[in-house]
C-alpha cells in the first residue's frame, strides 16, 4: 500500500445536511414519538426557531417541504397555524435527507438489534405503569390500521420509542430515533419479503408481554423474533441475537 494511502480507509465522505433538513428530521421526529397528532398546531415559527436556534426563513423552509408532502397544512387567518396533516411520512422525503446507500442497511439493522433490545430489557426492568399502558394504547391503535399500511408503519415506530423512553435512558432512546430516522429512509429501497401486519401486531403484543413480565430472557426472545422479521424483509435472513457476527 503507497505511504500516502495508509490508514485512509478509516475515512467516510463528509455529508453536511442543510439546516432546513434538520428541522425536517426534528419535526419529523416529534410527529414519530407522538407529540403532535393530526389536527394538532404546530409550535409557532418563531418559537420553533429559537428553539432549534436557526432563522425564521429555515424554519418556514422545512415546513414548506412537508407541506407539499401533504404532511403539514399550512392555516390562515386569526387562528391559523402550521398543522399536523397526517403522521404519514413519505419515505422519499428521509432517503433524500438521510442518503444511505445499500451497504449501510445491515450495519444499521445490526445497530437497531443491539440498541432495541437492550433497552426493551431495561424497559422490564423500569417500566412504569403508565408506560406499560401508553404501550397497551399503541398495540390497541394498530388493529384498525391493518387496511392503511403507512399510518400503521407510524404508529409501530411510536411503540418502539416508546419503548426506549420507558428503559429510562434518554441516550438510548436519542439513538435509536435516529436509527430509525434512518431506517425509514431505506424501508422502501431494499424489499425482500413483505411483512405481515396481523404478524407485526402479534409481535408488538408479545414485546409488551414480555417486557410487562419483567423477565429479561423472555423480552430477548421476543425481541429476536420481532427484529427478525424486519430482517427478514429487508436482508433475505436473520441476524443473530444482539446483531452480533454468528
Amino acid at each position: 500500500m503507497d505511504e500516502d494511502d495508509r490508514g485512509l480507509s478509516h475515512f467516510r465522505p463528509i455529508r453536511l445536511r442543510k439546516a432546513a433538513d434538520e428541522v425536517v428530521a426534528a419535526i419529523v421526529d416529534g410527529i414519530r414519538a407522538g407529540l403532535w397528532e393530526p389536527g394538532d398546531l404546530l409550535p409557532r415559527e418563531r418559537d420553533l426557531a429559537a428553539r432549534l436556534e436557526v432563522s425564521r426563513t429555515t424554519v418556514r423552509e422545512a415546513t414548506g417541504l412537508l407541506s407539499r408532502a401533504g404532511v403539514l397544512t399550512v392555516r390562515r387567518g386569526n387562528r391559523g397555524g402550521v398543522e399536523i396533516a397526517t403522521r404519514i411520512v413519505p419515505a422519499s422525503i428521509m432517503t433524500e435527507i438521510e442518503a444511505l446507500g445499500p451497504s449501510e442497511t445491515r450495519s444499521l439493522l445490526q445497530a437497531r438489534r443491539a440498541i432495541e433490545t437492550s433497552s426493551a430489557v431495561l424497559s422490564s426492568q423500569r417500566a412504569t405503569a403508565a408506560d406499560l399502558a401508553d404501550l397497551e394504547r399503541l398495540v390497541d391503535e394498530l388493529h384498525p390500521l391493518i387496511d392503511v399500511p403507512e399510518e400503521f408503519l407510524e404508529v409501530d415506530f411510536q411503540f418502539h420509542l416508546r419503548v426506549a423512553e420507558a428503559s429510562g435512558n434518554a441516550l438510548m432512546a436519542e439513538f435509536l430515533r435516529e436509527i430509525l430516522r434512518r431506517y425509514a429512509a431505506i424501508r422502501s429501497q431494499y424489499p425482500v419479503g413483505h411483512v405481515a401486519l396481523d404478524r407485526g401486531i402479534a409481535n408488538q403484543q408479545a414485546t409488551l408481554d414480555a417486557i410487562r413480565s419483567g423477565d429479561p430472557e423472555r423480552v430477548v426472545a421476543a425481541m429476536d423474533e420481532h427484529l427478525g422479521s424486519v430482517e427478514e424483509h429487508f436482508l433475505g435472513e436473520r441476524l443473530s441475537t444482539w446483531g452480533l457476527p454468528g
